[in-house]
């Protein structure tokens, strides 16, 4: 993995110190570092899910979160088209579409955390019925051993007063 890390940082490095990308605008440039940030969320998310470090359900919430950062930067009239028909500046338009992204990963992670104190009450649930089970066997075995003593002792006590009422 830390290959890999560094692999793409040289990569990075690479793409924006190509002399074409020097002389481009701000935007250009900004535009690039988006595009290869968000091919590198992609292969780490790849990596991890090969890796078995990552489950798919959640890969899906990244790999969507990359391919929705390299289209906005490999196409600005995606986020031109939705500036003018919301009626909003650029920025604004951005930072919107960041607000809705963020509150549908909030809602993501609030379904998977639901999902998980659901599976916690079980377990739980389970582990009580177990536990109740266990010490109503230690009950009975008690009971048992103390019973398997007293017919232990009273056979005893039946021996010796029968050896000695024959002596």
């Amino acid at each position: 993995m830390r290959r890999w890390l560094a692999a793409g940082c040289v990569l990075l490095a690479m793409a924006l110190a190509t002399p074409g990308l020097l002389q481009a605008s701000q935007m250009t440039r900004i535009r690039v570092l988006m595009a290869v940030v968000s091919l590198g969320v992609f292969v780490i998310t790849l990596l991890t899910i090969r890796g078995y470090k990552l489950r798919e359900k959640y890969a899906i919430l990244w790999l969507t979160t990359a391919g929705m950062i390299f289209l906005v930067a490999c196409f600005p009239e995606l986020v031109e088209r939705v500036r003018l028909w919301f009626g909003m500046q650029y920025v604004t338009s951005l930072v919107a579409v960041i607000f809705v992204f963020l509150v549908l990963v909030s809602f993501h992670f609030s379904i998977a955390l639901s999902a998980l104190n659901d599976k916690a009450a079980a377990i739980a649930a389970r582990s009580a019925i177990h536990d109740a089970r266990l010490h109503e066997l230690a009950r009975r075995i008690e009971a048992l051993e103390a019973a398997a003593g007293q017919d232990a002792a009273s056979r005893q006590a039946s021996s010796t007063s029968g050896t000695a009422s024959r002596g």
